[in-house]
């Protein structure tokens, strides 16, 4: 397992600009020459145990305090049609990436096209960290879902339906733009297309279903074979050390579904896909492998307060605070429990040679359960604690793995 790192100076300028920036009651936006700009950004502090049991091996334990993100960015708006959009910084203790960078063009009230860093499908991958109730996305979206890519974008709404369609490349980070950041983990992509189709209707009283589903084509060119890889919960630690495909494809095909449900103060979310890689001439010879992910969650919120819903968008976001520390109230608490799922074996099963079996030794089943709690004191500060435990069963020769870990996370957005 790969030791946490000590900050860099430069992340620790970042990470003491951002703690600054908190000290302001509200982030004021100005106008300069005719543009109106409003900073933002955010900064998230980890603290992580996690413990990994082989079977019949000793455990690897990680333990570590982290910045996972120390972000700065700004919002740009040049006229009703026309806006820009950036935010990055660091990740993981590590060197300066891009999260979002965008032009946003308004082309009329019900088409909007986009250029830039972008992510294009993905009801949890597309929520906002300011909404999203874990810490992280989980091997579904390590798996399935597409980080930031370099995108051309197009959202078209139709009411409470919302269209999207977006050709897509490689990531920012991966381009020579990342500052000497790490390549980000999965965004390989050379060419890509995605469509996503979302939206809402009304479900009892005062209730909200949200339905969706996107499909994906990805080539990733004359490279190395694809690997498909996950780690079990959190970011820290290699992609891949306990769950993962070994070198496998050349491109893949992705049928993706969502779904959500609101009412009141409880809502349940669920995503789960099938993806198909096209096995790689330089791979293991076998068939072409299919691998299944995906998870459901359920919340509750303690003060009886609703999630709220982004129409132009389709997603699901955070409840509003109604009794802010500020004003002598306890805030806002979600209590949550999530199931996630990925089924690589597939991958094992469809290989042809003894050589193939070994290079797909942790292509295995994953289940695991995680507890939450997502306190909200004030609207842009958050607690965010997760309890897990995972499961990773294996066919020889790699022993079966038992994954725990705590996480908690203090957070602030501006």
């Amino acid at each position: 397992m790969r030791p946490a790192r000590p900050l860099p100076l430069a992340v620790t300028g970042l990470v003491l600009a951002a703690s600054l920036a908190a000290w302001a009651p509200t982030t004021v936006a100005a106008e300069i020459a005719g543009i109106q700009v409003r900073p933002k950004g955010r900064l998230l502090v980890d603290s992580v145990s996690q413990v990994a049991s082989p079977t019949g091996a000793p455990d690897a334990r990680i333990d570590l305090v982290r910045v996972r993100q120390a972000f700065l960015g700004l919002d740009a708006k040049f006229n009703d049609r026309l806006a820009f959009r950036f935010e990055g910084g660091a990740s993981n203790n590590d060197a300066f990436i891009w999260d979002e960078a965008a032009l946003e063009y308004k082309a009329s009230p019900n088409l909007v096209l986009s250029v830039g860093n972008l992510k294009a499908a993905g009801l949890e991958n597309l929520t906002s960290t300011k909404a999203i109730s874990f810490l992280e996305r989980g091997p579904f979206g390590d798996l399935v879902t597409d980080p930031f890519t370099s995108s051309v974008r197009a959202r078209f709404n139709a009411g409470a339906v919302v269209a999207t369609l977006a050709v897509q490349g490689d990531t920012f980070n991966n381009l020579g733009l990342d500052f000497d950041g790490t390549a980000a983990p999965g965004a390989r992509d050379r060419r890509a297309a995605t469509a996503r189709i979302a939206g809402s209707l009304p479900a009892g009283d005062g209730g909200r279903l949200h339905l969706g589903g996107w499909v994906r084509t990805r080539d990733f060119g004359d490279v190395a074979p694809r690997s498909y890889a996950a780690r079990p919960g959190t970011s820290v630690g290699k992609s891949g050390d306990w769950l993962g495909s070994g070198a496998l494809s050349e491109g893949d095909s992705t049928a993706a579904l969502e779904a959500a449900w609101m009412s009141g103060p409880f809502w349940v979310q669920v995503e789960a896909a099938r993806l198909r890689a096209d096995r790689s001439p330089r791979a293991a010879a076998g068939s072409d492998p299919v691998i299944t992910a995906g998870y459901v969650f359920a919340g509750w919120n303690a003060a009886g307060e609703a999630r709220g819903y982004d129409t132009p968008r389709a997603l699901v976001t955070a409840p509003k605070i109604r009794s802010p520390l500020s004003k002598g109230g306890l805030g806002s608490l979600d209590l949550l429990i999530r199931y996630d799922f990925a089924d690589l074996t597939d991958v094992r099963d469809s290989a042809v040679t003894p050589v193939g079996v070994v290079a797909a030794r942790r292509a295995g089943d994953y289940r695991g359960v995680t507890l939450g709690a997502v306190w909200r004191p004030e609207p842009d500060y958050r607690i965010v604690l997760n309890l897990a435990e995972a499961r990773v069963d294996h066919a020889p020769p790699q022993a079966d793995v038992k994954i725990r870990l705590f996480q908690i996370r203090a957070q602030y957005e501006f």
